[in-house]
């Protein structure tokens, strides 16, 4: 059956027909317009690129026909940011699918946007190598949609999000135009503000991707604790050893008896807690943090297990890798959370999930937790009996606790999964009216006509935001290459000079006007390293380093930048971008910006950076 397509939609279709396959047919637009989840909605029509150079012509037309475009990869997504409808036209990137080269010698690969993370690990381990992102999705997941989502994994403590493995993109904007970002451009951050945007800033068309060597030797712990508090100590401590586990996953009671119901997972079920960590490396150093991990463990946990072989190991992590699928095959209803806080906040978010689930008891059946416990990053998997009358009002109370005590904590309304259409209403929670609008700005500076996935991220505008147009400028003129930075921009607020060292979540607060030479005195003082710090140049401010970063110290910034207080060109107006969370995936990455903008966005306040434990 062949849906009905509106007569521009149609003239469009025409258009492009040179460039893309078309598909009209119902039942495959229906499969096509659905996430993992089953969520989404239904195309007039939807268009496959015959190869990567079509996308920018198909946007071009889209622009001049007026036609809203919702890029589509493996659709593994779990927030609704994927939501074809009966005026929109589905852009299916699932065909863009080849590895174009892989470099051994200089670690990097090139790829297109469609080609499945696990493929490419696949295509990667013959040379020993892999490509650091590993969702648990990793079997469905694009590379491209890593990048849109700026996706993690568990593995992502130890190696970085995916924002921390991408070289560049070529991008094709919703005008047609095309352009490559890198990472170590010049000026601000551009390629930062891209990853993470959910394909509402543009489409990526082919990405050169960091490789990194598959760790010689992984071996995996697990330790079952009587308390979340206890658990979360553990962790602190571990990682205030120096040891730097690659992987550190919680489950909680509830996920724990939940999985049992569908596989024998071998979990401890009189277990409050329970975190599986992983250590790898060479030989040498595995045995080394082994040592120390387990020694913290066996202080600490009721029960603690060891997995030297791959067999075991497996063993130990199939309960958790296979937590989304017992979630399915659970029949019940069900909804995903994901929520960050700093690590050292885990135990009172526990506690507040837990006191959530008992609060709307009447509607719901329980609420189980995993995630990534060394990036605080949470999931709360929420289930409930479909025919229950209290358990949609029972589904959204909770759920809206659950992000209110997130954010009370210091935390973020998503982690990993994105904004979407899911936590819109959430986003006025989590920013203020001017971070808003200058996220408005950046959409605005990409996509002026607003084509390229609408209703996705940002919510409706509010009276309250200001003019934030002067921002947008600066966006616009650096996307096209434009002006050269004012030399008598302020580049900080000359305010703040306070250094604050938080070792239970590894992370550092630094006023924006505090030296280098100071900085790097109180890090020493401390025990930590910060990459973003130079140990050159002592003088400068760290304001005045991330405004003017270049080379190395850029990399530095880029890998270590958690959060920027700044005050927003042309509205005199304080704002906040990103927290010391470890994972924020919420809205666009506007911190990113300020990097190397040279005063370009605003003087900078207040820096936010991790840190690492000096071994």
């Amino acid at each position: 059956m062949t849906s009905h397509i509106a007569p521009v939609t149609e003239r469009f279709a025409a258009a492009v027909a040179e460039h893309a396959e078309i598909v009209t047919d119902t039942a495959v637009l229906t499969d096509r317009g659905h996430d993992f989840w089953g969520v989404g909605g239904v195309a007039e029509l939807m268009v496959r690129p015959h190869s990567g150079g079509d996308v920018a012509p198909i946007l071009a037309l889209a622009s001049q026909f007026g036609v809203a475009v919702v890029p589509r990869g493996g659709a593994s997504n779990c927030s609704g940011g994927m939501m074809p409808s009966a005026s929109r036209v589905l852009l299916d990137l699932s065909g863009l699918n080849r590895i174009l080269d892989i470099d051994p010698e200089h670690r990097r690969a090139r790829v297109e946007p469609g080609v499945v993370n696990s493929v490419l690990q696949d295509a990667l381990a013959p040379y020993g190598l892999c490509f650091s992102p590993d969702p648990v999705s990793a079997h469905l997941a694009t590379v491209g949609g890593n990048i849109i989502e700026n996706a993690g994994g568990p593995h992502a403590l130890k190696y970085g999000v995916t924002y921390n493995h991408i070289l560049s993109v070529d991008v094709a904007l919703p005008n047609g135009d095309t352009v490559t970002l890198r990472a170590d451009d010049d000026g601000p951050d551009l390629l930062g503000v891209l990853i993470g945007s959910e394909g509402t800033l543009g489409v990526i068309t082919a990405a050169t991707v960091a490789l990194r060597p598959i760790a010689q030797v992984t071996h995996s712990l697990m330790g079952a604790f009587g308390t979340a508090r206890c658990a979360a100590d553990t962790i602190a401590e571990i990682i205030a050893t120096g040891v730097v586990p690659a992987a550190v996953e919680w489950l909680d009671r509830a996920g724990i008896a939940g999985l049992q119901q569908f596989y024998d997972t071998g979990y401890p079920l009189d277990a409050d807690s329970i975190v599986l960590i992983d250590v790898d490396g060479t030989a040498e150093e595995v045995a080394r943090d082994q040592a120390i991990v387990e020694r913290v463990l066996r202080a600490r946990a009721t029960e603690v297990r060891i997995a030297e072989d791959e067999q075991d190991r497996a063993a130990l992590w199939y309960g958790r890798l296979h937590a989304p699928d017992s979630v399915v095959q659970s029949g019940k209803g069900f909804f995903i959370g994901d929520v960050t806080v700093p690590r050292d906040r885990i135990p009172e978010m526990q506690e507040a999930i837990q006191a959530t689930a008992a609060r709307h008891a009447d509607g719901l059946l329980f609420i189980a937790v995993c995630g990534h416990a060394g990036d605080g990053d949470l999931h709360p998997t929420t289930f409930y009996d479909k025919a229950n009358p209290l358990a949609a009002s029972s589904l959204e109370a909770a759920n809206n606790e659950i992000i209110a005590a997130a954010l009370a904590l210091g935390g973020t309304i998503t982690g990993e999964h994105g904004v979407g259409t899911e936590k819109i209403a959430f986003m006025t929670q989590r920013f203020t009216p001017v971070e808003i609008a200058a996220q408005r700005a950046i959409k605005a500076a990409f996509d002026p006509a607003g084509i390229l996935n609408p209703g996705v991220m940002l919510p409706e505008p509010s009276p309250e935001e200001p003019d934030t147009s002067v921002f947008g400028a600066a966006v616009q003129a650096a996307l096209t290459g434009g002006p050269h930075p004012d030399p008598d921009a302020a580049l900080t607020t000359g305010t703040r000079t306070d250094i604050a060292v938080n070792l239970g979540n590894l992370s550092l607060v630094v006023g924006a006007d505090a030296t280098v030479a100071d900085l790097n005195q109180h890090l020493a003082d401390h025990g930590v390293t910060c990459a973003a710090v130079p140990t050159t140049g002592q003088h400068r401010t760290i304001g005045e380093v991330v405004a003017t970063a270049a080379g190395d110290e850029r990399a530095g910034i880029r890998h270590a930048l958690l959060g920027a207080e700044v005050t927003v060109t042309g509205t005199a107006t304080p704002a906040r971008f990103g927290a010391e969370t470890m994972k924020d995936v919420a809205g666009y990455d506007t911190k990113r910006l300020y990097i190397g903008a040279h005063g370009a966005y605003g003087p900078l306040t207040t820096l936010i950076f991790k840190i690492t434990v000096t071994p």
